[in-house]
């Protein structure tokens, strides 16, 4: 190509010829994504979300996954029974008087000596300290994951079964699994991107 004295100061553009082999960027495919909305979960504390992260970073995986492998072996061991699910009755008012009626009376005091010892008055502190000191509610830590239609159904049904928040047995699960998993009983194992799944087994 001839070049002349007008041309010497031109900055000649650069052609891609890899890319122009390879042809137009395919756009990505997130049917996947579409058809799997991330399910948010109510309650679940950072320690326990900042773990599934970090395993899913350690494995090269993704969070979903790691999630999805830990929610299945939780409900796993809830239906062999080595993990078991204890509801506390929250907000439950206490009485002194509970047989207060015309015709039985019971006295919510007695005079006797404590055996053992009543546990000491814990000190007021003032409504200040108690807002400065407050840490934000555990209904306001939220974690999302990506996961099955059929895994979401179940775990609701197991959380309506036992009469806790949905939240609360997800964080059940994430702990089981993690606690399991850091003590060397479950195993989880990456495959290829191509199946792009972390399945669990126990050793």
């Amino acid at each position: 190509m001839e070049t002349g004295p007008g041309m010497a100061g031109m900055n000649m553009p650069t052609i891609d010829v890899i890319g122009l082999m390879k042809g137009p960027k395919k756009p990505r495919n997130r049917a996947w994504e579409k058809e799997h909305r991330a399910k948010t979960f109510r309650g679940v504390p950072e320690e326990v979300s900042d773990k599934v992260v970090a395993i899913a970073d350690q494995l090269g995986v993704t969070a979903d996954e790691v999630a999805r492998a830990f929610m299945e072996y939780g409900l796993y061991c809830m239906e062999r029974e080595t993990l078991t699910v204890q509801p506390k009755i929250k907000g439950a008012r206490m009485t002194l008087y509970p047989l207060d009626s015309g015709w039985t009376q019971q006295h919510g005091w007695v005079e006797d000596g404590w055996n053992p010892a009543p546990k000491a008055i814990a000190q007021v502190e003032t409504r200040r300290k108690k807002k400065e000191q407050k840490e934000p509610p555990l209904w306001a830590y939220r974690a999302s994951y990506r996961l099955p239609g059929d895994l979401i159904q179940k775990i609701k049904e197991k959380a309506e079964s036992h009469h806790i928040p949905v939240g609360e047995l997800v964080t059940l699960l994430l702990k089981h699994s993690t606690s399991r998993y850091e003590a060397g009983v479950l195993r989880l194992i990456p495959y290829p991107k191509q199946e792009a799944r972390a399945e669990w087994s126990e050793s």
